[in-house]
């Protein structure tokens, strides 16, 4: 009776340490697929977080160097402009100082016939007034009037430059005929003009 109580004792031993060794492999196993899909799940983060960090930092390094050639555009557009600019004002000094030229009265007469058919008036009064100017160097200037308009010199230069300014009688209609005005109303032409002389543009 002992005996067979005791093998009984040891197959309710041996089931139940066989038993718990199926758990613990479970267990194990399951432990082990675990960490397998944490592992995975981790891998796969991480390299989402690293395809995130590089698409970012390849868009910050190329603002970074769109932003360094919109810099160095600018200098360089800053640059050119500076040498338009000193060009124009060259043109400018030299203009101011037409009344000492040989061509001065041609180009006086011109300005007044051009500033008169403009006008389109019966009586136009003329004003005409340059740097250094004698009334000498006007004296061909008065020819080129119709009958019974006015000529006005002016002690000072018209508008800095030197030019002519004419209107009707009434002072209604006016035409600036000056360097200033004319340089003006070229300007695009003659901004275009220089770039493509000086830049090749």
């Amino acid at each position: 009776m002992s005996e067979s109580l005791e093998k009984l004792q040891n197959r309710i031993l041996s089931d139940a340490k066989h038993q718990a060794e199926e758990t613990i492999k479970e267990a194990q196993t399951k432990a082990q697929q675990i960490l397998e899909e944490a592992r995975q799940r981790a891998q796969k983060e991480s390299e989402e977080i690293i395809a995130r960090a590089n698409v970012d930092a390849e868009a910050i390094r190329r603002s970074i160097l769109s932003s360094k050639v919109r810099v160095n555009r600018l200098r360089i557009l800053d640059e050119k402009n500076q040498i338009v600019q000193d060009i124009i004002h060259t043109v400018e000094d030299q203009l101011s100082s037409i009344a000492k030229s040989e061509q001065f009265e041609d180009t006086a007469q011109r300005f007044v016939t051009q500033a008169v058919k403009a006008v389109d008036a019966d009586q136009p009064v003329v004003r005409i007034g340059f740097r250094d100017v004698s009334k000498k160097n006007l004296d061909g200037i008065s020819r080129v009037l119709p009958k019974g308009g006015k000529l006005v010199i002016d002690e000072k230069p018209i508008d800095d430059l030197g030019g002519v300014v004419a209107t009707d009688p009434e002072g209604r209609v006016i035409f600036n005929n000056t360097f200033k005005s004319r340089l003006e109303r070229l300007d695009n032409q003659l901004l275009t003009l220089i770039s493509s002389t000086v830049f090749g543009e």
